[in-house]
């Protein structure tokens, strides 16, 4: 299998470590970087020893590659993705995927009609416990899916008024999470949020979401800016027991029947892989490998992963701005309705 020749475009803090992620892996080959501000592209080119430019499409003119790593704001992501998956270019995008489903949908039409593969960057999905977790989670029949992060107070960059910043950048991640586990997009989405509590900034700074799959399943994502030191919460509650990420791996508490027919539990911790840092290098293998027809996508979170995320993120929106659930049939009908308007 060869290397996967990609170009970057976003130099800012987590494009340029992925760039440099990207020097260090041999299923991956950095050959450009990109971004409109000159000075980051030419130190981050100069340091890497890789053509810098300010314009996407000199980019593409000039390099042959395979695949366009996109590091952007989120507003910017719709238009380069286009414009890679329009060059014949497979995409691995930032989370979150795009500002709205409709740009979403209209990347996962593109990237099916130019015969290119697409991913979003959800790399908690290539940490071995939270892949420990899914699979037991599975077993244990779900019924309700927990889960819970608590950044602190956010960078600057991300303390904006816009619905995909503040906490919500964050919390994303766990929103894919619950979704991955679930299988399925939930039927109703009801979810409150609260600004300024934390930060004069006008972000979300507090977000509480409840997905409700059917009668018996629920998801459930929160999180806040204030909860620094809080611990993190990964649960899935099931028929027949339950399973949380600990430490060294997941803790695993089944439900058994004893010889007279009562309940009793049956516990255990299953050790996972340590892993130190961040997990991309494992994405990006396995998003080169899948490109070259060498693996499954599972368990990446492509396009189509992605565009339920938007759904359910404009779910949350707008039950936010109204204060009630919202169907997720409803956003489908919109959605559908924006594409045959356009």
């Amino acid at each position: 299998m060869e290397a996967l020749r990609f170009g970057v475009v976003g130099c800012g803090g987590r494009g340029a470590s992925v760039a440099e992620l990207m020097m260090r892996l041999p299923s991956v080959r950095l050959v450009a970087v990109c971004d409109t501000d000159s000075d980051r592209a030419r130190q981050v080119g100069e340091r890497l020893q890789v053509p810098a430019f300010t314009q996407l499409d000199e980019m593409l003119a000039q390099v042959p590659m395979d695949a366009i790593y996109i590091a952007t704001t989120v507003e910017q992501h719709f238009t380069v993705a286009r414009r890679a998956i329009l060059d014949g270019k497979h995409i691995l995008v930032e989370k979150m995927m795009t500002t709205s489903a409709a740009e979403a949908w209209e990347l996962v039409r593109l990237a099916e009609v130019q015969g290119v593969c697409g991913a979003v960057s959800y790399q908690l999905r290539f940490y071995p416990s939270f892949q420990r977790w899914w699979e037991l989670a599975q077993d244990l029949q779900p019924l309700v899916i927990l889960s819970s992060r608590h950044p602190g107070i956010m960078p600057a960059p991300y303390l904006r008024a816009e619905p995909w910043a503040g906490i919500t950048d964050f919390l994303t991640h766990d929103v894919d999470l619950v979704l991955w586990v679930a299988g399925r997009e939930p039927d109703t989405v009801f979810a409150t949020d609260a600004r300024n509590a934390v930060t004069d900034t006008d972000a979300i700074d507090t977000l509480c979401v409840t997905l409700q799959f059917d009668s018996v399943m629920t998801g459930m994502v929160y999180g806040s800016m204030a909860g620094w030191g809080v611990p993190n919460a990964h649960v899935v509650i099931g028929r027949r027991g339950n399973v949380r990420i600990v430490a060294n791996g997941v803790e695993v508490n089944r439900l058994a029947r004893s010889h007279d027919g009562a309940y009793e539990r049956v516990a255990e911790t299953v050790e996972t892989e340590p892993v130190r840092g961040d997990t991309t290098d494992r994405l990006l293998e396995h998003f080169s490998a899948w490109v070259q027809g060498a693996r499954d996508a599972f368990p990446l979170a492509t396009l189509e992963d992605g565009l339920k995320v938007m759904l359910v993120h404009e779910a949350i929106w707008e039950s936010c701005r109204t204060g009630q659930p919202v169907s997720l049939a409803t956003m489908r009908q919109r959605l559908d309705n924006k594409v045959a308007s356009s």
